[in-house]
């Protein structure tokens, strides 16, 4: 499914099962032999590390997504262009004609701890959510009409008539998003006494986005 809260397009979706699993396991050797990057990204996050996989086999659990985000962005010319034009600043993947830059990361969140507003390189970004505690939807709040406890939201512009700026979500586990790399969006924090994992890519040099 493609949304356009205000502009820019976001994709989301389900990962399989098999995918899922496929990032649990993944996501347990990074952790056990952690590289921490955690100094070359925006997150106030400790442990923000490098994903420890097998390159070829996360790619072609990706592309089918990435595929179905550019179909539904043919329109967008405009972001077509910016994305056939980009160069990747690193190559760590280069299968099923695109290139992927500056990842895959996995972030394991804890309490307190968050994201600030922030943009990515490359064309694309995604975020995948591998593991969601329910206890972070569940939290108490004060009073208020924002909620946003562990949500991930995406800030594009002033609120105007009719519309607002910025798109808000309530993360769930195997979840998937796909967006413009430019746009920037933020994670805030929780007070659960839990672990939230999730895994971050950037994409570049879509060649083949009008093919079959």
């Amino acid at each position: 499914m493609i949304v356009s809260p205000f502009g820019p397009r976001i994709y989301t979706d389900y990962i399989s099962e098999d995918f899922h699993n496929f990032l649990l396991d993944s996501a347990k050797v990074s952790k056990k032999s952690p590289t921490n990057i955690g100094s070359k990204l925006a997150g106030n996050i400790e442990d923000q590390l490098v994903l420890q996989t097998d390159p070829s086999k996360f790619v072609s659990f990706v592309h089918p997504h990435i595929k179905q985000y550019m179909s539904g962005c043919q329109e967008d010319k405009g972001l077509l262009n910016t994305i056939a034009n980009k160069k990747p600043s690193i190559d760590y993947f280069n299968d099923l004609n695109f290139n992927l830059g500056g990842g895959p990361w996995i972030n394991f969140q804890q309490k307190n701890e968050f994201n600030p507003l922030h943009t990515h390189s490359g064309a694309l970004s995604s975020v995948i959510f591998i593991d969601i505690p329910e206890e972070i939807a569940k939290e108490k709040t004060v009073a208020t009409n924002m909620p946003c406890n562990g949500q991930l939201e995406f800030v594009y512009a002033d609120d105007g008539f009719n519309y607002t700026g910025t798109y808000k979500v309530i993360p769930k586990t195997k979840q998937i998003y796909l967006f413009p790399a430019s746009l920037r969006h933020t994670v805030y924090p929780f007070t659960s006494d839990v672990e939230r994992v999730t895994l971050s890519f950037n994409v570049f040099n879509i060649e083949t986005y009008n093919k079959e």
